[in-house]
């Protein structure tokens, strides 16, 4: 693993200004930097981990579980480089540390492509979006919790319309709600209504006949 100079070691803390604006939705922020990222590297792909005590979690962004696991061995071996603030390369894959003053908070990986300057403003946006997610932990939680909770009722709505064949009156009433609220809840799902064929019932034959 090389060792790549990355500037003055006694960074400044990042700018409050700046982790103010990615505050609301630290990971989504980060997601949409990532993708800038190996955009402009050409990379395969990209990601974030964040760093607490010696536990590595990850943030945001997908790289293959092959380079996860360099991750894992070279963090053992080089962690007191990257609490400095040295970035490493090897192996086609880039690992930049993500700083907050002296501090390390996480770590960016670039998968391929032509590396990324630790100075680069998506760099240190990334950094501000992993200090936001730790300072503002409750306000991603609820957020994730909420996703969670949508998509159960989602679930739970579609597996009721199957059972009963897409009849909403009888949805609605063996749910307690208005055949109105079922339909409001199919647009806020984004759920297409389905026309399912009534099935034709067999008379018996008549006698005589």
């Amino acid at each position: 693993m090389a060792y790549v100079p990355s500037g003055p070691r006694n960074r400044p803390s990042l700018d409050p200004t700046l982790a103010l604006l990615v505050a609301d939705d630290p990971r989504g922020q980060a997601r949409k930097l990532l993708d800038h990222v190996a955009t402009r590297c050409r990379a395969r792909g990209a990601a974030v981990v964040t760093v607490v005590a010696d536990d590595l979690s990850t943030f945001a962004g997908e790289v293959p579980l092959s380079r996860l696991g360099v991750l894992q061995r070279r963090w053992k071996v080089e962690a007191k480089e990257l609490r400095a603030g040295r970035p490493l390369t090897a192996d086609d894959c880039s690992l930049l540390p993500l700083m907050d003053g002296k501090e390390l908070t996480g770590l960016l990986l670039v998968d391929g492509g032509t590396g990324i300057d630790m100075k680069n403003p998506a760099v240190i946006a990334l950094a501000a979006a992993v200090k936001a997610a730790r300072e503002h932990p409750g306000r991603e939680d609820a957020q994730e919790e909420s996703v969670a909770g949508a998509e159960i009722e989602r679930q739970r709505l579609m597996a009721a319309l199957e059972r009963h064949e897409w009849n909403i009156a009888r949805v609605a009433r063996l749910m307690g709600v208005t055949r109105r609220t079922i339909y409001l809840r199919l647009r806020r799902y984004k759920i297409d209504r389905r026309r399912v064929p009534k099935t034709l019932k067999v008379c018996p034959p008549v006698e005589g006949v």
